[in-house]
């Protein structure tokens, strides 16, 4: 019986990882979208203030490089304001989000199963039904989740590699609680 629990806690751990990677994934996928929209955001406002001017300025001055230039930066407001019709960034990355709020709550629903298992005061069965709703709640949301891109995964793998986000030391928990929950150490 303990070597089926140990296999289980073996493939729940790997699943939890799993999640953890996803999570991470969705929201740097979320972020490149935001960030996404307020660079185009910022360049159509600025493009669309110097078309302004450009235009003003012709009532004085006719000459044709600013009727040229004007016209190039109309162009690309417009280019944009067609983008922001046909790909919305802000409505993919709200998607985004969701996947990754969906996704944390798949991941401590793991964790709490694997604190179940380490207490062992459930049997291998009940455990593994849990471990068996819990794989078909991830699925589902894995089906409904926005594609990610290359560079995603890679500000992922640098925040939970690099920069060891959701790593905390015991004097960090330490912080957040008080005296009498503390273990105090590292």
């Amino acid at each position: 019986m303990d070597d089926e629990l140990s296999i289980l806690e073996d493939t729940v751990r790997y699943s939890f990882a799993g999640v953890v990677w996803s999570h991470k994934i969705q929201e740097k996928q979320a972020d490149i979208f935001v960030q996404t929209y307020k660079s185009l955001e910022t360049v159509r406002i600025i493009s669309t203030a110097i078309t302004s001017c450009g235009v003003v300025s012709l009532i004085f001055v006719d000459e044709l490089w600013i009727k040229l230039i004007s016209a190039l930066i109309s162009f690309t407001a417009v280019v944009i304001s067609a983008l922001f019709k046909s790909f919305s960034t802000q409505e993919i990355s709200e998607r985004h989000k969701k996947a990754a709020v969906s996704l944390l709550i798949i991941r401590d629903k793991y964790q709490h199963l694997l604190m179940e298992i380490r207490i062992g005061q459930k049997s291998y069965m009940e455990l593994n039904d849990e471990y068996t709703l819990l794989e078909n709640e991830k699925h589902q949301v894995y089906a409904d989740s926005p594609s990610t891109t290359d560079k995603a995964v890679e500000q992922a793998r640098q925040a939970l590699q690099i920069k060891k986000d959701n790593s905390y030391s015991t004097n960090e928990i330490d912080s957040f609680l008080p005296d009498s929950l503390r273990r105090g150490g590292d």
